[in-house]
């Protein structure tokens, strides 16, 4: 396996004006990198801002920087890309503990009425969606349309009806379960902003359970710091990126996860590393970067 960094060349980096949001795009360009008996198979990308991660290279601009973990060496005698690539074959064992970065699209998988087939889900709109129709049916308000109108309707009747303190001691109770914002759970806030603490320390908790789920099956595990005991984790950066080449309403999330991770099981964490995490490997997801903690 090869781990390259990939650049665009200084006489095409307007290039980037083309390529600024769109995924797709890139991987179709970075295909070309690779030998054509590979053309059937997908390889690991991650897009950065050269900037933030090559800050002293001479002429560096907004311009995207690619990270690949590929079977095959990519090609170096490309007229658009500069590659930098080195032999990428990790030595880890049980017991390893690694800093991590990765940008995945987590999903859920859910039976639909009228479906035979589960339906995937975004984590983060279904977690949100979930808490906001169970607020509403407790509530007796309508659960219908998108989350802006049933939180608006939340809001409206929150101080009409005699459930609003069960209300606020859910909420609360939802905020205090979550590591990294148990602080706020006893703050004086009005509706709106604990219902907006309450959302965001409810997706994060579904957003670690979905990461420790795929750790169970790849042969991780979070790691817990020395002092707080609080879990080396955390997850930002919630992007959709629409595809409207493949529909009005196509398109995927991604969210950057980091913090600290035990090997568990290294053959099963091998195969994480060069296989990917998550689906929407050909739009930039799935590759963990890792380096000793």
């Amino acid at each position: 396996m090869y781990f390259s960094r990939i650049r665009i060349r200084p006489d095409v980096r307007d290039l980037h004006l083309l390529l600024s949001g769109n995924s797709y795009g890139a991987h179709q360009l970075l295909w070309k990198l690779f030998p054509t008996r590979e053309a059937g198979r997908s390889f690991l990308f991650r897009e950065e801002v050269a900037r933030e991660q090559i800050p002293f290279h001479k002429g560096v601009r907004g311009e995207p920087v690619f990270y690949t973990v590929s079977e095959s060496q990519p090609r170096a005698d490309n007229p658009i890309f500069c590659v930098e690539s080195k032999p990428y074959a990790p030595r880890l064992v049980a017991g390893d503990r690694l800093a991590f970065r990765l940008r995945a699209n987590p999903t859920v998988a859910r039976k639909t009425e009228g479906k035979k087939n589960s339906v995937r889900h975004d984590v983060v709109m279904d977690a949100q969606y979930h808490l906001l129709r169970e607020l509403a049916e407790e509530m007796g308000v309508s659960a219908s349309g998108d989350k802006s109108k049933i939180k608006t309707q939340l809001l409206s009747v929150w101080q009409k009806v005699s459930v609003s303190r069960s209300i606020e001691t859910r909420l609360r109770g939802i905020i205090a379960r979550n590591e990294r914002l148990a602080e706020a759970a006893t703050n004086t806030m009005n509706p709106l902003k604990l219902l907006d603490v309450a959302l965001k320390a409810h997706t994060n908790k579904s957003l670690e359970k979905w990461f420790c789920e795929k750790g169970e099956r790849l042969g991780f595990t979070l790691v817990r710091d020395s002092v707080k005991r609080r879990l080396k984790f955390q997850s930002e950066g919630y992007q959709w990126h629409a595809l409207p080449k493949k529909g009005k309403d196509a398109g995927f999330s991604s969210v950057d996860f980091e913090g600290e991770i035990e090997v568990v099981d290294q053959s099963l964490f091998h195969k994480a590393l060069f296989e990917g995490i998550g689906p929407a490997k050909g739009f930039g997801c799935g590759l963990m970067l890792i380096r000793r903690a």
